[in-house]
C-alpha cells in the first residue's frame, strides 16, 4: 500500500511546499512595505498586522500539512528517485540521470554474468594446478655457520687473486674445523683480524700497520682494539658493515662484498671526503665507506 501511494504523496508534498514558499513570500513581502501611509485612517496598524498575522497563520498551517504528508512511511522506488534529478535546476546535473540509469543497467548486467559464470565454474572438475602443489614451503635451513672448512679456503684462496695488494691469511687455532681466523694486511696500510664461524663473519677489529695482531702468548688479539683513534672508528665502522652485508642464504657474496669494502681503505689517507672536499676533519681521514657505492665520507658527513 505504501508502494502505491508514495508517487501520490510526493506529487502532494511538492504542491504544497511550492505554497509554502509562496505564503511566505508574501509574509516577507509585507513586513517590508510596513504599514501604508494612508491619510484619515486610524486603523491601519491594526488592519497591518491583522494582516500580518493572517498570512503567517497560513504559512504555519501550510507547514504543518506538508509535515504531515513527509512523515507518512513511505517505500520510494530507486528508479523515482532517479527520474526526479531531471527536475534539478543546476545545468551540470542534467545528464545524471541518464549516467545513473546506464550505470545501473551496466551493474545488473554484470551481476547476472558473474552469477551464470560462477555457476558454470561450479560445475567443472578439471583439477587446478594450484591444488596440485605438496612441497613444502619452508625455508631452507641456514647451513653458513657450518660450512666445510675447504669451502672457506677456497674463498679466500679466491680473493687473494681478487686483490693482489691485500693479503689473507687462514688459521684454525685448536684444530677446530667450524671457527676460522683470517688475518688481512692491506699494503702499508691497515691489519685487520676476521673471526669466521662456518662462512659466516662474527668480528672484525682494525689495527694500524705498524701495530701487532699477535699477543705475547703468540695467540691472536682478537678483542683488543688499536691505539689510533682512525682505525678505532674504522673498527666500529666495518662491523656495522659486515652486519650489512651478512647474508645466510649466499655467505660466498657476504664475504666477497665485506673484503671489497675493507679493499676500499686502500686509499685511507688519500680520498677526499665526498661531502666537504676535505681531507680531514677533526684531525681525521675519511672513515666511513658507503656501503654500495664505496665512496669515502668523514664521520660527521656521512649521508
Amino acid at each position: 500500500m505504501g508502494d502505491t501511494n508514495s508517487p501520490d504523496i510526493i506529487q502532494k508534498s511538492l504542491a504544497e511546499l511550492n505554497q509554502l514558499r509562496h505564503d511566505s513570500n508574501r509574509v516577507f513581502q509585507t513586513a517590508a512595505e510596513g504599514v501604508k501611509d494612508t491619510p484619515g485612517d486610524e486603523t491601519k496598524e491594526k488592519k497591518f498586522l491583522s494582516t500580518l498575522k493572517q498570512q503567517i497563520d497560513t504559512v504555519s498551517s501550510s507547514l504543518v500539512s506538508v509535515e504531515s504528508n513527509l512523515s507518512q512511511p513511505t517505500n520510494l522506488p530507486t528508479t523515482l528517485l532517479l527520474g526526479n534529478l531531471d527536475s534539478d535546476s543546476a545545468v551540470e546535473s542534467f545528464t545524471l540521470y541518464t549516467s545513473l540509469s546506464k550505470s545501473y543497467k551496466w551493474l545488473d548486467k554484470a551481476h547476472d554474468y558473474a552469477a551464470g559464470a560462477a555457476a558454470h565454474l561450479s560445475q567443472n572438475s578439471l583439477k587446478r594446478s594450484y591444488g596440485a602443489v605438496t612441497k613444502s614451503r619452508r625455508r631452507n635451513p641456514n647451513t653458513s655457520h657450518t660450512a666445510p672448512p675447504l669451502h672457506l679456503n677456497s674463498m679466500i684462496e679466491g680473493i687473494n687473486k681478487m686483490f693482489p695488494d691485500m693479503k689473507l691469511s687462514i688459521s684454525r687455532p685448536g684444530g677446530t674445523k667450524l671457527n676460522a681466523i683470517v688475518e688481512v694486511s692491506l699494503e702499508r696500510i691497515l691489519k685487520a683480524v676476521l673471526i669466521f664461524k662456518g662462512m659466516m663473519i662474527e668480528w672484525v677489529v682494525v689495527k694500524g700497520w705498524e701495530e701487532e695482531l699477535v699477543r705475547q702468548d703468540n695467540q691472536p688479539d682478537i678483542w683488543g682494539e688499536s691505539r689510533y683513534q682512525v682505525f678505532q672508528r674504522i673498527t666500529e665502522n666495518a662491523n656495522a658493515a659486515m652486519l650489512h652485508f651478512q647474508s645466510p642464504i649466499y655467505p660466498e657474496l657476504a664475504v666477497k662484498s665485506f673484503m671489497t669494502y675493507l679493499h676500499s681503505f686502500g686509499s685511507l689517507f688519500s680520498d677526499k671526503c665526498k661531502q666537504c672536499g676535505n681531507h680531514t676533519k677533526d684531525n681525521l681521514p675519511p672513515t666511513w665507506r658507503e656501503f654500495r657505492t664505496l665512496e669515502a665520507f668523514h664521520q660527521d658527513c656521512r649521508p
